[in-house]
């Protein structure tokens, strides 16, 4: 009896590693980056009046889970413009929330490391492991140093090679209050953004017997609302010659620049095919970007400025390799039920 178990388990054993084995040079992949570079934003008071800035915050979260292990963190920041006006510094958990890289990740991702002047990407040619990470900075902010344009770089990135599920978000979210105090009713003030960007997104999955899907994606929304109601615009570029400002109650919003798709979602679910976007990895390659609004009234309005980058990754054992397995598991449990019974 002993005999026939530790043939039937060897055999199991083989069978397995047989059916593992080949899986050694399949991977699914998702990607997903976003740079930002001198963003400026202006207001011009069209009468007698003044604008003031009555306060800014920053949130920037990292969260990445591999195989149902999960690692996040977070930073923020404040206050009013301009140097010792608010607790806005280049240290971790102000405008650098920390890389995180899930549990049982390798190989792991460096802090803002960086190459070709985006973050990097660590792609999944050279690695037999499972990752997931992400992260996000803030190298420097308008409203923080007066004068020195926002430039941002957050990224998410998963690879599965035995691995069953891997997710990865970054986030950097922006409010400022802007109060538009002037001694006239009507029409006061218009309000222009520039900025240039390059995104990266890759959904792939070569070499898999398995099922599995791949996903990745970015947004970027800018709402300016006014407090109370009596004016909104959201803009969210969409790379095409149509206007993708929307706006009520002032006098018009006009896309200056709009030169890709800034939010989008791409995905694949077949083997050995990608979807990439704008891809470029480890090079930057900037486009420009600009919204003007006219006719601002007077009141106090809300900026908000959301940029998110993720990426989710699924694979389901192959099934011929769990059929062995519960074949196995089912001959040794009758294995033990003859022991038991003679």
């Amino acid at each position: 009896m002993n005999i026939k178990q530790s043939t039937l388990a060897a055999a199991m054993t083989a069978a397995l590693a047989l059916g593992v084995s080949g899986q050694a040079s399949a991977y699914v992949y998702g990607a997903a980056g976003l740079t930002i570079d001198n963003l400026s934003i202006a207001i011009t008071p069209t009468q007698q009046g003044s604008v003031t800035v009555n306060r800014f915050d920053f949130a920037l979260s990292n969260l990445a889970a591999l195989n149902g292990n999960t690692l996040a963190s977070s930073a923020t920041c404040g206050g009013t413009p301009g140097a010792g006006n608010n607790n806005c510094t280049q240290t971790l958990g102000s405008m650098d929330a920390a890389v995180v890289n899930a549990p049982g990740s390798a190989p792991t991702r460096s802090e803002n490391q960086l190459s070709g002047g985006e973050f990097a990407f660590i792609g999944p040619a050279a690695f037999t492991g499972d990752f997931a990470n992400a992260d996000s900075w803030i190298v420097q902010a308008e409203l923080v140093t007066l004068g020195q344009p926002t430039k941002t770089h957050n990224i998410a990135e998963s690879l599965l090679n035995d691995g069953t599920s891997a997710l990865g978000n970054s986030q950097i979210q922006s409010i400022t209050g802007l109060n538009f105090d002037f001694t006239v009713t009507g029409p006061i003030a218009d309000f222009s953004i520039v900025f240039d960007a390059d995104p990266d997104l890759r959904a792939a999955i070569f070499g898999e017997n398995n099922s599995a899907s791949a996903q990745a994606g970015l947004s970027t929304i800018l709402t300016l609302q006014k407090d109370g109601g009596g004016g909104f615009i959201q803009w969210s570029p969409q790379g095409t010659v149509f206007n993708d400002c929307i706006a009520a109650g002032v006098t018009g919003c006009t896309e200056t620049a709009d030169s890709q798709d800034l939010n989008v979602t791409i995905g694949t679910t077949s083997n050995n095919t990608e979807t990439l976007h704008s891809w470029d990895p480890n090079a930057i390659n900037l486009t420009n970007f600009g919204l003007t609004v006219t006719g601002l009234t007077a009141g106090t309005w809300s900026l908000t400025l959301v940029e998110t980058k993720s990426n989710r990754l699924a694979r389901v054992p192959e099934p011929g390799v769990l059929a062995l397995m519960g074949i196995g598991l089912l001959g040794l449990g009758m294995s033990a039920r003859r022991k038991k019974l003679a």
